[in-house]
């Protein structure tokens, strides 16, 4: 296990960069938006996103970026705390709030607090303090990001946060996934998403309704072919998959598989359910792992807790109470068959 850091200045001022390794992983990491830049395996990068520095850092693709306060949407015009109403402006969308607003966590610069190397693991802590209004949520919040990578290939993510007053608090991280070595598109991936729920939203990206998977295409419960899925939700508004899934189970909720290169990823989280995004939208930059306009290159798995629930009594609301300690995880374990 190893670690290093060194300094790089970008058009965003001077960020940290950090690459941990072990026998089999590298994985790079940017303090600006506390994010992945890359993941490498086997002599392949594992995420897609702009390989030009400056355009990863600022790009509004959120490659890799830690998501925050809220991820996921907010709907306009406000949402309530009990008796209290704050205001949520359209950002994304006419009708939404997407990823915690203008300047979320992802165009923040967190500053490195710890950094530890054992036989066994190597990891990275790096905190920011967001100010009481910005992008108009309530409270001081102080959100703790630390990345560990072990010897047995598995990439956590800690996120620990507390307030000093009632807030919205709903962190995730986004990487776009694609193990092919000659990267074309997802189509021969494979998914196994462990739900029985997904979350039934308009072309607002407002929800309708929560309902089953069972016998529709977004029943992932077993490993499936995602071309053949996208193929039967073309005709939808999102011309993909761009939806929120409860998780059925606790632990081990999602696995992603390329049969060409044999490399996989399971994941496990704290968190009750995620968003699958299957690169439905042209990517803002250029992609230089392509010669096309990134249409579903790759795939976001945004594990957090249900997207808007703000707004619907029956879902997890994402409320973080004045000083309760707030701590979720995702685990990303990467493996390759024989």
């Amino acid at each position: 296990m190893k670690i290093e850091r060194k300094q790089v200045l970008t058009d965003v001022g001077t960020v940290e960069w950090v690459t941990m390794q072990n026998q089999d992983l590298l994985v790079e990491i940017t303090s600006y938006g506390a994010a992945i830049y890359q993941i490498e395996m086997a002599n392949r990068d594992l995420l897609v996103g702009p390989k030009d520095i400056n355009t990863f850092l600022t790009s509004k693709g959120y490659y890799g970026k830690t998501i925050g306060r809220v991820s996921g949407r907010l709907v306009v015009p406000s949402y309530q705390i009990d008796d209290q109403t704050y205001k949520v402006a359209p950002v994304g969308a006419e009708k939404t709030n997407l990823h915690g607003g203008v300047e979320g966590f992802s165009y923040k610069n967190f500053e490195i607090i710890d950094e530890k190397v054992t036989k066994q693991a190597s990891s990275v802590s790096m905190k920011y303090i967001s100010a009481d209004g910005e992008e108009d949520f309530p409270g001081e919040l102080t959100l703790i990001v630390t990345y560990t990578l072990n010897i047995d290939n598995e990439l956590r993510i800690d996120y620990e946060a507390i307030s000093n007053q009632d807030t919205l608090c709903n962190i995730t991280c986004h990487p776009y996934f694609n193990f092919q070595e000659k990267k074309t598109n997802i189509n021969n991936h494979m998914l196994m998403i462990k739900a029985d729920h997904y979350l039934n939203i308009d072309r607002d990206y407002i929800l309708n309704s929560k309902d089953k998977v069972k016998d529709t295409p977004y029943d992932f419960n077993e490993l499936s072919n995602l071309g053949h899925k996208i193929s039967q939700v073309l005709d939808t508004p999102f011309v993909g998959f761009d939806h929120c899934w409860l998780f059925n189970q606790k632990q081990n909720q999602v696995e992603l598989f390329d049969s060409e290169s044999k490399i996989g990823m399971r994941i496990d989280t704290s968190y009750p359910s995620i968003v699958m995004y299957t690169h439905n939208l042209p990517s803002p930059e250029p992609l230089e792992q392509f010669n096309y306009d990134g249409i579903h290159s790759s795939i976001a798995l945004e594990c957090q807790f249900e997207t808007g629930g703000i707004h619907h009594k029956h879902l997890n609301q994402a409320i973080l109470r004045k000083h309760k300690p707030y701590h979720e995880y995702i685990t990303y374990q990467f493996f390759k068959k024989d």
